[in-house]
């Protein structure tokens, strides 16, 4: 009788291995489901009456099929029973597998199922006959699958490909813009531009030379930038320690030396805070608008304190107004004099609406956009009417995020000069 229970047990294995074969199965014992023998067999175990005593044989024989539920081809068990360790799973057909494929395996239909009387969903499967024997009319075709195929985005450059693909001519030189003579040059070299590949964030380095080109007669602002003063991105760092005390503000004054920035049209200084860029201008309007200073505050994200920021910069403007007046010195004035007398009172401050980035990375780059767009666009002496120019729609954010290129390609400029001067013979350039 053990026999024929091991014969048995070999010839309903029903497997998922690529060639039909179950697994633990001896090859040449191999029988279909379909063979006259297997019936034979296995009426004799239902009829024999010490066999329907223990059920083991049947029972193992129900745990070897799972049933395909009609949700979306799941497979599941008879009370939720578990099947034990290496015992062999039905294949599910697939559109994919190889015509070559032995056809000997259980195929299950997961996207296909037939309908019953009562109109509720069955799931189906077939087991196709023995090779010797007629092809069944049961045997249902392999079901086609289809697949959406999502093309994913090419990995980002990463900062050590961007700065070994840069141009030779910036590798081991440094730049010192705009020249070495000038005593706030901004000194830049090859590592300095790594904050311009893909997605990085942009470094003070690089802001102050962006800064400084802004101002330098060859930019594009050539005929407006002698009413601004622009800040360096350490100013605003140090004017939150800042000890509003008499010698130290003094000390503190050398960061515009010779520079009446109550005379000037706009002053713009960047900030940086918790890993972001704002930018704060502010604005001397005209004596005919009866007007104190504005201070304007720009963010791409909105995450700056605007009120804390202003306070601070309204807070360094009245030391400077107290130490001018205690001083004596004299000035041209673009406000009238009753504003100058109540200055401390006639500040104000406004967060304005402008176009906002699409990630985390581009702030720096906005703050510079928002320089160079505000100091081609301003006029000569801001009015309450001209602050219209502020919205959302003011630029489109793409604009901003081509200057990361932008800058690059300045600065490769600027490298190669500094190679070619640097091959010149002495002798050339003294001529």
């Amino acid at each position: 009788m053990n026999k024929v229970d091991n014969e048995c047990a070999e010839m309903i294995q029903v497997s998922d291995s690529d060639d039909g074969v179950s697994r633990g199965q001896k090859q040449g014992d191999r029988k279909s489901l379909s063979s006259p023998s297997f019936t034979k067999l296995f009426d004799k175990k239902l009829e024999d009456p010490e066999d329907l005593k223990d059920s083991r044989t049947v029972n193992a024989f129900e745990e070897e099929l799972f049933y395909i539920k009609p949700c979306n081809g799941r497979r599941g068990r008879p009370n939720n029973q578990v099947a034990a360790k290496g015992r062999s799973r039905m294949a599910l057909s697939s559109s994919s597998e190889e015509p070559s494929r032995s056809s000997k395996s259980g195929l299950v239909d997961c996207e296909k199922q037939t309908t019953s009387n009562d109109d509720k969903p069955t799931s189906s499967f077939s087991v196709p006959n023995s090779p010797q024997g007629p092809p069944s009319s049961n045997l249902r075709p392999r079901t086609r699958r289809y697949y959406n195929v999502v093309e994913e985005d090419p990995p980002v450059q990463t900062t050590a490909q961007f700065l070994e693909e840069l141009d030779p001519c910036v590798k081991d030189a440094t730049l010192y813009y705009p020249s070495r003579d000038d005593p706030d040059a901004v000194e830049v070299n090859h590592a300095d531009m790594g904050c311009l590949a893909p997605e990085a964030y942009l470094s003070s380095t690089i802001m102050n030379f962006y800064i400084r080109y802004l101002q330098q007669p060859t930019s594009s602002s050539e005929s407006t930038t002698c009413n601004y003063h622009f800040f360096s991105t350490y100013f605003y760092n140090k004017l939150e320690k800042l000890k509003y005390e008499e010698d130290s503000f003094r000390k503190f004054r050398k960061w515009w030396k010779d520079v009446s920035i109550f005379e000037k049209a706009y002053i713009l200084l960047p900030v940086h805070e918790s890993a972001h860029w704002s930018l704060v201008i502010i604005c001397f309007p005209t004596k005919e608008d009866e007007q104190g200073p504005i201070l304007l505050h720009l963010d791409s994200l909105g995450l700056h304190n605007s009120k804390l920021i202003c306070d601070n910069i309204k807070r360094f403007l009245k030391e400077e107004w107290s130490y001018l007046r205690k001083s004596g010195t004299r000035l041209d004035l673009p406000i009238s004099d009753e504003i100058w007398e109540n200055l401390e009172s006639k500040m104000e401050h406004k967060r304005v609406t402008v176009p906002q980035q699409k990630n985390e990375y581009d702030c720096g780059l906005f703050v510079l956009f928002y320089m160079e767009r505000f100091i081609k666009q301003a006029p000569e002496r801001i009015k309450k009417k001209d602050l219209s120019m502020f919205r959302r729609q003011w630029f489109q954010p793409q604009e901003a995020s081509n200057l990361r290129p932008a800058i690059c390609n300045l600065l490769v400029e600027e490298f190669r000069k500094v190679k070619e001067k640097e091959s010149t013979p002495l002798s050339q350039l003294l001529d």
